[in-house]
């Protein structure tokens, strides 16, 4: 039980983060005005995180979390691959859509933070390349897509299209639908991996 209420106090403080860190940028945020956020002590930060830049990268890895975890519910109940390549896609643009605290938090603050912040953001970044990369194998050995294709550079091609659209928008003074834009994407990936 005590586990549960520790799970709840340090979502709490992360969610208080990003609401900060979102308002004020990263390097404007004090450890006491994510506490204050929080509703609790400054100390109590430095039981779940070991400083600020730790704060911030759990944040990240909260927040990618949620929305793979929809991805993967999505493509538990897909088998074409392509409609896979899809859905991360479509699952990308609709939850940032839906939530556009959480697209400033990750396009904007993410991108000023130091070098050592950047590395360990790229480690986390693996689970959202790994997805993509075991559809694209499983596609490549079915005969559905190339086999001359570099997988590392057909996921960064993936993740690297639907971030400067999130990025576009998150700045753009009227927004369009983000979710509109999937199936364009979607088939110019398609059209650049499939087997002739």
């Amino acid at each position: 039980m005590p586990k549960v209420k520790d799970d709840f106090k340090k979502k709490k403080i992360i969610e208080a983060a990003i609401r900060v860190i979102s308002e004020k940028g990263f390097f404007k945020s004090t450890i006491s005005t994510i506490a204050y956020g929080a509703k609790v002590a400054d100390g109590t930060i430095y039981t779940y995180f070991k400083n600020k830049e730790d704060l911030l990268i759990q944040s990240f890895e909260y927040v990618l979390d949620i929305i793979l975890d929809g991805i993967h519910k999505e493509l538990k109940n897909e088998n074409d691959y392509f409609k896979k390549i899809k859905i991360i896609i479509t699952g990308h643009l609709n939850f940032m859509e839906q939530h556009p605290d959480l697209a400033n938090f990750l396009q904007i603050q993410l991108r000023q933070s130091k070098r050592e912040i950047r590395l360990k953001i790229r480690e986390i970044m693996r689970k959202y390349y790994k997805i993509i990369g075991k559809i694209l194998s499983e596609a490549i050995s079915q005969g559905i897509v190339r086999d001359d294709v570099n997988l590392r550079i057909i996921g960064h091609m993936i993740f690297g299209t639907v971030d400067e659209i999130v990025t576009s928008w998150v700045l753009a003074e009227n927004r369009c639908s983000l979710t509109d834009k999937a199936d364009e994407i979607y088939k110019l990936i398609i059209s650049a991996i499939k087997k002739r």
